[in-house]
């Protein structure tokens, strides 16, 4: 099992330390896999290295053949998951 977000690495590490994940947390800075699923906004805002895109927030629960099995997007921030769903999603792929 992976986590990705468009953060940086130390985020990652904090984050997981902080909530003891039992998985591997990925950095998309690129913003490929964002694009990819289509959960990037296309508003831009200003970051001190130029302009880069940010995403929505949003759960995926992929298979191991790559298929989304399920789903979450939210434009709202502050919005959170059903966390049952997401974890009876999790142990239908394992």
């Amino acid at each position: 099992m992976l986590g990705l977000c468009v953060e940086s690495s130390r985020c990652h590490t904090a984050f997981a330390q902080q909530l003891d994940l039992p998985f591997l947390l990925l950095s998309d800075l690129n913003r490929e896999v964002v694009r990819d699923y289509g959960v990037m906004y296309t508003r831009e805002l200003r970051h001190r290295e130029g302009y880069y895109g940010i995403s929505k927030r949003a759960v995926f629960v992929v298979d191991r053949r790559g298929v989304v099995q399920y789903a979450w997007i939210t434009d709202d921030s502050l919005q959170e998951p059903d966390l049952d769903e997401v974890l009876t999603a999790v142990r239908r792929v394992r």
